[in-house]
């Protein structure tokens, strides 16, 4: 073996045993490691965990998207990955997905600390740098990342999440919120970027997270009027699936261009189900059916 190529083979080696891999990785032939991986991204001098999946059919000639999922309040990534799973579609329409976790809320459970220093504020953790310097990262360790193409989803705390990104970050071309809502920090206070698309799927017997709201939450109805008038998208259709269990309303300007969506099941609960069937689609699918269309500028052509 001459010196260069054992130079490639220690490099390469060096790679490999820097992150926990999980048993379906594998190295393509530039040297990245595709499949599902367990890494730790140090933010604050705290070493912060994350799930990514690379397709097995990555390939350095196209430009690849970036999908952030969120767990709940308690959650752990490893776990939400089975509930949440983007896997198979990020296969299929050639997209990386990352799945980050939340830091201990003194021993409640992890969190994610979704508002600016407010009554809503629950610790100083501060995730949103967190989530903007581990994309700076990626984007460097992974070159194919399109920057335009950075979407954020999440269940419960990590729907708030996804709200409070959409707000307060820069970086993100479309949200999607499930079982989850906007704090009030972000519904009075919101500074999104125009236009930012959104998707909300929520169930109208969600006891944690009520559909009508309560004192700590606004309705899912008023969450969706203040991105359907912050998108300046008036026009609304209503679609539904057979029985009528799931109402899909539809909200787009007077050009056609939809930028709001929200999915409306009849007597669901506080849960992401990906064993939901909307005419043939699951939760995860209709999360990036919908937000896939759109870009940083907005809809993509």
């Amino acid at each position: 073996m001459n010196c260069k190529k054992y130079l490639s083979f220690f490099i390469l080696s060096l790679i490999i045993i820097s992150c926990k891999s999980e048993d379906n990785t594998q190295v393509d032939e530039d040297g990245i490691i595709t499949g599902l991986q367990t890494k730790t991204f140090s933010h604050d001098n705290v070493n912060r965990n994350y799930l990514i999946y690379i397709p097995d059919s990555y390939d350095s000639e196209i430009d690849y998207p970036l999908m952030f999922l969120f767990h709940g309040f308690g959650g752990i990534a490893s776990e939400f990955i089975n509930t949440a799973d983007m896997r198979d579609l990020a296969e299929s329409k050639n997209f990386i997905v990352v799945y980050p976790q939340g830091l201990d809320l003194g021993g409640t459970g992890s969190h994610w600390n979704c508002s600016n220093p407010s009554a809503d504020n629950k610790s100083d953790v501060d995730d949103i740098g967190f989530i903007e310097n581990l994309i700076d990262q990626l984007i460097v360790d992974y070159p194919v990342i399109d920057s335009k193409r950075i979407y954020a989803a999440g269940y419960s705390n990590g729907g708030f999440m996804s709200y409070y990104l959409g707000c307060n970050s820069k970086k993100f071309a479309a949200i999607g919120s499930v079982a989850g809502t906007m704090l009030d920090d972000s519904y009075q206070s919101c500074n999104a970027s125009f236009p930012t698309a959104m998707i909300n799927i929520h169930g109208t017997d969600d006891f944690d997270v009520p559909y009508d709201g309560n004192i700590y939450y606004p309705s899912i109805p008023d969450v969706v009027d203040w991105w359907k008038n912050f998108n300046n998208t008036p026009n609304e259709d209503l679609l539904t699936n057979q029985d009528g269990s799931i109402e899909q309303y539809i909200y787009y300007n007077d050009a056609g261009d939809r930028y709001v969506e929200h999915v409306k099941i009849i007597g669901g609960g506080h849960y992401w189900d990906d064993k939901l069937n909307y005419n043939g689609t699951n939760t995860s699918g209709l999360i990036w059916g919908f937000v896939s269309n759109y870009n940083i500028d907005g809809i993509i052509d």
